[in-house]
């Protein structure tokens, strides 16, 4: 599963079945834009670092699980 498709999914999940919050009420607790939020949950755009790490930490996922796929994606060069 991509990274935008785990975060998508995982945010959804922790928002309808763990706290019931809105979309309205995600997005103000991680002082994002309700249409950016909307485009983050349904996967269709990754967020940048700090958007990223204050979803994870308000909906207390595992950084880890996202570790493996963002270093697949990382090239690393020896000059």
């Amino acid at each position: 599963m991509s990274l935008k498709k785990r975060l998508s999914h995982d945010i959804f999940h922790a928002r309808t079945d763990d706290r019931k919050l809105t979309q309205q009420q995600a997005a103000d607790a991680v002082f994002i834009s309700l249409r950016e939020y909307q485009k983050i949950e349904k996967g269709d755009i990754l967020p940048g670092t700090e958007i990223f790490l204050r979803l994870v930490y308000f909906f207390d996922l595992d950084i880890k699980d996202y570790l493996e796929e963002a270093n697949a994606h990382v090239s690393i060069r020896s000059f």
